[in-house]
C-alpha cells in the first residue's frame, strides 16, 4: 500500500488507478470515495482504460462526485475508444437511453456487439436482447439465441433466463421445454425473479420437469417476495386453491391484493370478486365495484363480466341494465363465454337493450360452441321454442345433450324429457330415468318430481312406490308445488308411506297455495268437503273452490257449482251454479254436462229448454255418465227435445244398465217388455229387471214380483211374487200393495 502510493504520487497511472481503488473498497484503507475520484481522474488524464470506465461510473451514479451524465458519457467514450469491454458497454448504454448523449439504437448496438466479441457477459446478453427486439439492428432469432446461450454459458443470470425464453418459445432454436427449465432453474437460482415465476409456473403444471406444486409454491414465494406481480398473483393463486400449500384465503387475498396494486389484471378482477363474496376479507361490495372497474379498464374480460353483473343486478353500485349489457359486451367480444351468455340472455329478454331474439341466439351459440354449458342450455331452449332460429327439436335435443354431459342439472332434465317423449330422438324411458336421476341427485326439483312419476308408474324403471315417496318428498321440500300435490296424494292413498290424512292435507295445502294446476286447491277443497284430514269445513271448500275454479279447472268449476247449487259455504246461488257448471261442461268435463242438462230440464237457474238439456245430456252420455245415458234414452223414448227414436232409447238405456244404473236397468226391462226398439224377450225383462229390484228400485222390485207371479221370464212362484211385491209396498209403492191385498199368494 505504502509503496503504491508512492508510485502513485509519482504519477505512475497504473499506481494511481490501484490507489483508487484501494480507496473505493477500503482496502488496507479507510473507504472514501471522494478521495477514489481524485485517483480515478489522474490515471484516467494520463489514459489509463480502466480509470476512465471507473470515473464514467462514479459520475454517472453521483458517487464520490457530483453526478454528471455528460462527464460519464465522456469517460467511458474514451475507455470505450481503448478497446475496454466494460466501458463499451456502459457507452452502449448510454446511447441506448440517451445519457449524456442523444438516444441512438444504432450506435449502443455498435458497442454492445464491440463488448460482446470480447466475451462480455451482460453485453452479451444484451446484443441478444438487440437481436430479439430489433434494437438498433434487424430482428433476427438465431443471432438472439446464439448471443444469449454465450452470455448464459458464462453463467449470465439474465441471459440464462432469456435462453429459457428461448427455448419456451421456440425463438431462434426448436421449442424444448426441458432445456427452457434448465436455463429458467440456473438463472432462478441466482435470483432471477423472472425465472422463478417462470420455473413456478413449468412445477405447477409439470412442463419440462415432473409437476410438483410444492416446487411451484417455493419459486413463486421467491419471485412474490422481491415484487414480482405475476409470481404474486401465482403466490395468491397457490393459496386460493391449494397447491403446495395449505387453502388459505387470507393468504391469497393478501398476494392478489400486492399484485392487483402494481396493476396486474388478473389480479384486480381476482381482489374484486373476494371482497364481493367477502373471501379472506370483510365484504365490501363498493371495494369490489372498485377493483373490478380497474381489471375491466384495462381490458380485462372476466373483470368486465362481472362488473356487467354488479350494474345488472344493484351490486355496490346503482342499477344500470344499460352499463351491464356495456360490460357484458366488452367482455364477450374478448371471447368471454359467461358474458357471452348473459349478453345472450340480455337480448333475449330486452334487458338494457332493445329485445332482439337473433342477437340472443348468436351470442348463445357464441358461447355454446366454446363449450360453456349453460349456453348450451340456452341454445337448446332456443331451438326448442323457435327463439331466433327456426324451431329444430334434434338440434334442442343436441345442445341439451351437450350440456348435460358436463353435468348441468336443468339440461339433464330436458334431456330426461327428450328421450321421455321422443323429442328430437327417439323415444327411450330407460334413458329418461337415467338423466332424471342425475339432475335429480344434483337437487333439480322438477327432475325428483318426474322420476318420482317413473317410480310410481314403472316407466323406465320397476314400479317401487318407496322410491317414488322419497324423490316426490325431495322435491316438495324444495317447494315443488307438483311434487307436493304428489305428496299429498301419497299420504292420502298410503302410496309408498303409512296413510295419513293430516299430512295429506297439509301437502296439498303448500301446493294449493302456490296456486298448483289447481288439483290441489280442488283437493284441498274435496278434504274440507268430506272432513278427511281435517276438519270439516264449508266455507273453506267454497273458498278453495273458487281458487282452483279461477285457473279453469274444470273440475273445480263444476264443484264450485255444487256449492252454490247447495248453498256449500255461500248462499244459495242457482245462476251461479249453472254459470260454473257451464265452464265445466264447455271444457268437457262429463259430470258437470250432466248437472248442467238436468238445470236445463228442470229450469233450475236457467230457463227450461229441453234441446239445450238433450244437448249437454248427450255429450256426458258419450263420455259414458250413466245417469246422462239414462236420461237420453229417455228423452229418445218420448220425444223430447230431440225426434223420438226408440233404437236409440235402448241403445242409450243398454249402456246406462251395464254400468249399474238402477233406473236405466229398469227402462231396459221395460224395452224388452214392450218391445221398445228390441225384439220383445221375457228372459230379458226377468234379467233386468231383476238387476233393478236387487238394488232396492221399487218400480223394478213391483215388475219383478209381477214377473214371479205370471210365470214371465221365470218359472212361476207365488212366495217369490210376494217377497218382491211386499219388499215394493214397504217402500211406499202403491201398486204394489193393492196386487197384494187383491191376492190372496
Amino acid at each position: 500500500m505504502t509503496n503504491n502510493k508512492k508510485r502513485a504520487e509519482q504519477g505512475k497511472a497504473e499506481a494511481q488507478y490501484r490507489l483508487a481503488q484501494h480507496y473505493e473498497y477500503g482496502l488496507d484503507v479507510k473507504k472514501d470515495m471522494s478521495k477514489a475520484v481524485i485517483w480515478y481522474r489522474k490515471a484516467a488524464i494520463q489514459g489509463h482504460a480502466l480509470a476512465q470506465n471507473n470515473l464514467g461510473q462514479c459520475y454517472a451514479n453521483g458517487v464520490g462526485v457530483e453526478k454528471d451524465v455528460f462527464q460519464a458519457f465522456k469517460w467511458f467514450r474514451k475507455a470505450a475508444k481503448q478497446g475496454e469491454a466494460e466501458a463499451q458497454y456502459n457507452l452502449g448504454q448510454c446511447h441506448e437511453f440517451g445519457v449524456g448523449v442523444q438516444q441512438d439504437e444504432s450506435e449502443a448496438f455498435k458497442w454492445y456487439r464491440k463488448a460482446a466479441e470480447q466475451g462480455h457477459a451482460l453485453a452479451r446478453s444484451t446484443l441478444g436482447c438487440c437481436y430479439a427486439f430489433c434494437i438498433g439492428v434487424k430482428k433476427d432469432e438465431s443471432e438472439a439465441f446464439k448471443w444469449f446461450r454465450k452470455a448464459a454459458e458464462q453463467g449470465e443470470a439474465e441471459a440464462q433466463q432469456h435462453l429459457g425464453q428461448c427455448y419456451a418459445c421456440g425463438m431462434g432454436v426448436e421449442k424444448d421445454e426441458s432445456e427452457a427449465f434448465k436455463w429458467w432453474h440456473k438463472a432462478a437460482q441466482q435470483g432471477d425473479v423472472i425465472a422463478q415465476s417462470n420455473l413456478g409456473y413449468y412445477y405447477n403444471l409439470g412442463i419440462g420437469v415432473e409437476r410438483d406444486e410444492f416446487e411451484a409454491f417455493k419459486w413463486w414465494r421467491k419471485a412474490a417476495e422481491q415484487g414480482r406481480a405475476e409470481a404474486q398473483y401465482n403466490l395468491g393463486h397457490g393459496y386460493a386453491s391449494g397447491i403446495g400449500v395449505e387453502k388459505n384465503e387470507s393468504e391469497a387475498f393478501k398476494w392478489f391484493r400486492k399484485a392487483a396494486q402494481q396493476g396486474e389484471a388478473l389480479a384486480q378482477s381476482k381482489v374484486g370478486y373476494y371482497y364481493n363474496l367477502g373471501i379472506g376479507v370483510e365484504k365490501d361490495k363498493s371495494e369490489a365495484i372498485k377493483w373490478f372497474r380497474k381489471a375491466a379498464e384495462q381490458g380485462e374480460a372476466e373483470a368486465q363480466y362481472n362488473l356487467g353483473l354488479c350494474y345488472e343486478l344493484g351490486i355496490g353500485v346503482q342499477q344500470d341494465e344499460s352499463e351491464a349489457v356495456k360490460w357484458y359486451r366488452k367482455a364477450a367480444q374478448q371471447g368471454d363465454t359467461d358474458a357471452q351468455n348473459a349478453l345472450g340472455c340480455c337480448y333475449e329478454l330486452g334487458i338494457g337493450v332493445e329485445k332482439d331474439e337473433s342477437e340472443a341466439y348468436k351470442w348463445y351459440r357464441k358461447a355454446a360452441q366454446q363449450g360453456d354449458a349453460a349456453a348450451q342450455y340456452n341454445l337448446g331452449h332456443c331451438y326448442e321454442l323457435g327463439i331466433g332460429v327456426k324451431k329444430d327439436e334434434s338440434e334442442a335435443f343436441k345442445w341439451f345433450r351437450k350440456a348435460a354431459q358436463q353435468g348441468f342439472a336443468e339440461a339433464q332434465h330436458k334431456l330426461a324429457q327428450g328421450y321421455a317423449f321422443g323429442l328430437g330422438v327417439e323415444k327411450d324411458e330407460s334413458e329418461a330415468v337415467k338423466w332424471w336421476f342425475k339432475a335429480a341427485e344434483q337437487g333439480n326439483a322438477t327432475a325428483q318430481n318426474w322420476l318420482g312419476n317413473c317410480c310410481a308408474s314403472g316407466i323406465g324403471v320397476e314400479i317401487d312406490v318407496s322410491e317414488a315417496f322419497k324423490w316426490f318428498r325431495k322435491a316438495a321440500q324444495q317447494g315443488e308445488a307438483e311434487a307436493q300435490y304428489n305428496l299429498g296424494q301419497c299420504y292420502a292413498n298410503g302410496f309408498g308411506v303409512g296413510k295419513d290424512e293430516s299430512e295429506a292435507k297439509k301437502w296439498l295445502a303448500k301446493a294449493a297455495e302456490q296456486g298448483h294446476e289447481d288439483a290441489a286447491q280442488h283437493k284441498l277443497a274435496q278434504g274440507y268437503a268430506s272432513g278427511v284430514g281435517v276438519e270439516k269445513d264449508e266455507s273453506e271448500v267454497f273458498k278453495w273452490c273458487c281458487k282452483a275454479a279461477q285457473q279453469e279447472y274444470a273440475e273445480a268449476q263444476q264443484l264450485l257449482g255444487q256449492c252454490y247449487a247447495s248453498g256449500i259455504g255461500v248462499e244459495k246461488d242457482e245462476s251461479e251454479a249453472v254459470k260454473w257448471y257451464r265452464k265445466a261442461a264447455q271444457q268437457g268435463f262429463a259430470e258437470a254436462q250432466q248437472h248442467l242438462g238436468q238445470c236445463y230440464a228442470s229450469g233450475v237457474g236457467v230457463e227450461k229448454d229441453e234441446s239445450e238439456a238433450f244437448k249437454w245430456w248427450r255429450k256426458a252420455a258419450q263420455q259414458g255418465k250413466a245417469l246422462a245415458q239414462s236420461n237420453l234414452g229417455c228423452y229418445y223414448e218420448l220425444g223430447i227435445g230431440v225426434e223420438k227414436d226408440e233404437s236409440e232409447a235402448y241403445k242409450w238405456y243398454r249402456k246406462a244398465a251395464e254400468q249399474g244404473l238402477a233406473g236405466a236397468q229398469y227402462n231396459l226391462g221395460h224395452c224388452y217388455e214392450l218391445g221398445i226398439g228390441v225384439e220383445k224377450d221375457e228372459s230379458e225383462v226377468y234379467k233386468w229387471y231383476r238387476k233393478a229390484a236387487e238394488q232396492g228400485l221399487a218400480e223394478a222390485q213391483y215388475s219383478i214380483g209381477l214377473c214371479y207371479a205370471v210365470g214371465c221370464g221365470a218359472e212361476k212362484d207365488e212366495s217369490e211374487a210376494k217377497q218382491w211385491l211386499s219388499k215394493a209396498a214397504e217402500q211406499g209403492h202403491e201398486g204394489a200393495a193393492k196386487v197384494l191385498k187383491d191376492h190372496d199368494f
